[in-house]
Parts: structure tokens; sequence; C-alpha cells
């Protein structure tokens, strides 16, 4: 019996050398291992990327280094890929030759798109579908790591407008909806002061008969033609453009719903109709036009051509947040539109004598730079700090630094005020690209042609056509 207890103590004590020998081994790896659940597992590591690729992008005015900082970031975690910087150009020339250099190859491999053309370059086989990179995304920092989400850290509004087809096609970098520059000094003049937070598109009304009635001959700018706005008023009453529950596989519009008639009725009556709306468009107004107009509905990007107009302080202004809609019952909804700017990759197909593990190498490199503008600290960089751009990124929206563009203390946070109200202001995220074009060219014009048709003529007599034609389509 002692013989036999002491052969078991042996064991014993062995086992327990072991445990200890690996729990001291476990210990030395403690910078390469993290806990998970009480167990050990190894710290994933970057991948090993190597090859050469260029970036392109817009520059704003001065030294923008956004574009050299946020190179500077990858390549700490990926060394081993030489970045070309192609960001040489202004933000109006780059989207005025983007599609050129599309076409002819000679934009990067990454490069900055807006959400209106996206659906387009994937239906011409331009741009690369990013979905299959994103599963398993991890943000490498200081040894640490952490999964990245794209629908958790972007805005909702951002992500769906990356998507087309349920698949997604760029990483947003910028967030572009839509608010309100007022004139001060006309407003003054009117006896109006800077509207309230919880202001109405009935109030706005009200402001724009007032500076009608002392002599402004542009009460409102704003493109109506577009679906980041005409949209808003068809959503206006609780509706959407899909009927309910529906998916873009159901084909089922609802623009021809009773309540999306009505919120489009109360735009052509109430402010197309009554000439309150001037005919130049916010892209259209010049800085030296611009004290002559009452009130604005722009967006950011809108800004940087009046950036030094602003700045003189020639007249005093303000920005205010979109106004909401009031229901019969009381009821308020807020609709804003969105669109999105974001990085995309090329596709590229390598020549033929270069290997099939190259191709797949060169998408690879090209993804993960896509990818970067979701990790913070880079996200931060790529925006800039001069505050020309709004951040996608919700965590970098919540900095201070892009807020003091175009001059310091006005209240730019109107820009991503109510985001969580904000909705894809592109079409071809909710249809086919055809049938989001039929209704982008058919509506703007069925407004005006309705509004100059007379009090008579009624908007939903156009619908059943658009909706029809958009379906053929589809």
């Amino acid at each position: 019996m002692k013989s036999k207890s002491y052969r078991i103590l042996l064991v014993i004590v062995a086992l327990l050398i072991s445990i200890t020998a690996v729990g001291c081994q476990g210990s030395s790896e403690s910078a390469t291992s993290t806990e998970n659940g009480g167990l050990r597992t190894p710290v994933p590591q970057p991948d090993e990327l190597a090859g050469s690729i260029k970036f392109s992008t817009y520059s704003t005015e001065g030294y923008d280094a956004s574009a050299f900082n946020f190179i500077g970031d990858f390549n700490q975690q990926y060394p081993g890929v030489e970045i070309s910087e192609d960001s040489a150009i202004s933000y109006e020339e780059y989207f005025a030759t983007l599609d050129q250099r599309v076409e002819d190859g000679t934009i990067g491999d990454v490069f900055l798109v807006d959400s209106d053309r996206l659906a387009t370059y994937v239906e011409k086989g331009y741009v690369l579908d990013i979905t299959p990179y994103l599963d398993g995304l991890i943000e490498y920092t200081s040894g640490s790591y952490s999964k990245l989400v794209p629908e958790e850290l972007f805005f909702g509004a951002a992500y769906q407008s990356a998507l087309y087809q349920d698949k997604m096609y760029m990483i947003p970098t910028e967030y572009e909806n839509k608010a309100v520059w007022v004139n001060l000094d006309l407003l003054q003049e009117a006896g109006l002061t800077v509207p309230e937070d919880k202001w109405t598109w009935d109030d706005l009304l009200s402001y724009a008969e007032a500076l009608k009635k002392i002599g402004c001959k542009n009460p409102i700018s704003m493109d109506y033609a577009d679906f980041s706005i005409w949209g808003s008023f068809a959503m206006s009453q609780g509706m959407d453009i899909l009927m309910e529950g529906a998916t873009p596989e159901d084909k089922v519009l609802n623009l021809t719903d009773a309540k999306v008639a009505q919120g489009l009725e109360y735009l052509v009556d109430s402010f197309i109709r009554t000439g309150y709306v001037a005919e130049k468009t916010p892209d259209q107004i010049t800085p030296e036009e611009l004290s002559e107009y009452g009130m604005v509905v722009l967006s950011h990007a809108d800004l940087s051509k009046w950036e030094k107009k602003l700045a003189e302080e020639g007249f005093e202004w303000e920005f205010a947040h979109l106004p909401r809609f009031e229901g019969k019952d009381g009821a308020t909804n807020v609709r804003i539109g969105v669109k999105t700017l974001g990085l995309a990759v090329r596709v590229r197909d390598l020549s033929q004598e270069e290997e099939e593990n190259a191709q797949a190498m060169r998408d690879e490199i090209c993804a993960q730079l896509a990818l970067y503008a979701m990790v913070h600290e880079a996200a931060t960089h790529l925006s800039g700090l001069s505050g020309v751009r709004v951040p996608a990124l919700i965590s970098v929206n919540h900095a201070r630094f892009w807020r003091d563009y175009p001059v310091s203390g006005k209240n730019t946070s109107v820009f991503s005020l109510f985001s969580e109200y904000d909705y894809a202001a592109n079409l071809s995220v909710y249809m086919s690209l055809d049938a989001a074009k039929e209704i982008d060219a058919a509506m703007g014009k069925a407004l005006k042609d309705c509004a100059s048709a007379g009090a008579g003529t009624h908007v939903d007599a156009y619908l059943q056509t658009i909706q029809d034609l958009a379906n053929t389509k589809w």
C-alpha cells in the first residue's frame, strides 16, 4: 500500500511540474497572446504584403498632408507595400475628370469615388467587390487587436451608400448630408432670427414668405430634382421608396402610395409653385451672388467654392439643420438624404505572363489599403485637419477638428446632427441602376412640369408612369 501510494504521489508531482512549466511558457509569450474565455490564443498578426500600387484622391487648398499621412500609417503595418500618391488636383477638378480617368485606366489602384457614381462603376466592372475581404477584419494597435465591423463603425446612411446589390464596393470616408445655410443680414431685415433646432418645413416656408416681402428675389435655393431633397418629401409621411417589408428583390416600388404623393404635392404646392425656390441650385451660385440668397439647402462640399467669400465677413451668416416634417397628428419626421465619398479598388487584369497569385496579391494589397480607412487613427489623418471633409467614421466624426470649416464658431455640427434619421440619397442603393436612372431622369422633370401646369394638376398623375417605367427597367 505504501509503495502504491508513493507511486501515485510521484505521478501527481510530475503533473504539477508539467502544468507549471506550461504556465511559465505561456507567461513568457504574453506579448503575443491574449486571454479568451480562460484559454490562451495566439494574437493574430498582419499578413505580409509586398508590391507597388497608386493611391488617388483630391487635395484641399494649401498643404494637404491627409493622403501622405494615411499612406504613412498603412506602411507602418505593411512596410513591404510601396504606394505612389496621386493627390495634386482640387475637389472640383478631381470629380470633373474622374469618369475619364477611371475609363482610361489612369486613376489609381485605390481611389476616391462618390456614391452617385458607384453603381455605374460596378455595372461597368470598374471596381472590385470588397465584401470577401471583410471577414475577420482586424485593427492592430500597439500589440493589441480588435475586430472591425463596417456596419457598426460608420453612420447607417454612409454604410448603405457603400453597397450595391448587397455587396460592398467602397469604404466610406466622407459624409455628405444636407443642411441649411442662412443669410443673417437678410433674415434680420425681414425681422427673423436664426431658426431653432426644432424648426419645420412650414417654418422654412414662412421664412421664405417673409424674405419675399422685403424684396428678396431668391428666398430659397435647393436642388429639388435631387433624390436627397425630393426623397425627403416623399418619405415625409412615414412611407418609404419600397413597400414596407419589401426587399430590392421584390421590386415593389412605393411611389404611387397616397402618402408619398402627399409629401411630393407639398413640395410642389408650397415651394416650387410659389416661386420661393430660386432657379439656380447651390452648385450654380457664385460667391459674388451669395449675399442675394436668403437660405440655401446645401451639402458640406458646396462650401469649398464659397470659402473665401464666407471668411471675408462681408455679411453675417449661419448654419441650421434640415427642417423636420410635422404631420397632422402632431408627430414629426426628420428625413435627411446623405451622399458619401469613399475608397474603391480599380479592377485591373494583370498580363498573362504574370502568375495568378500576383493578381491575388495585388487585389489583397489594394483591398487592405481601402479597408485601412476603418482604423480610427488612419481615418483621422485621411480626413485631414483642415475641416474641409466631414468624416464618415462615427468615432472620428465626434472629434472637434472638422467643425471649424469654413469659419470657426459656426454651427457645422448640423452636417451630422441627425444621423440616425438619415437615408442613403442614392436610388441605386434600393434598386437596380437602370431603374434608379429612370426615376432620377423623370422625377425632377415631373415636379417642374406639374408646378408649371397650374394648381389643377397633381403630382400623383405623373407617379404611376414613373413607377411603371422604373419597374420595367428593374
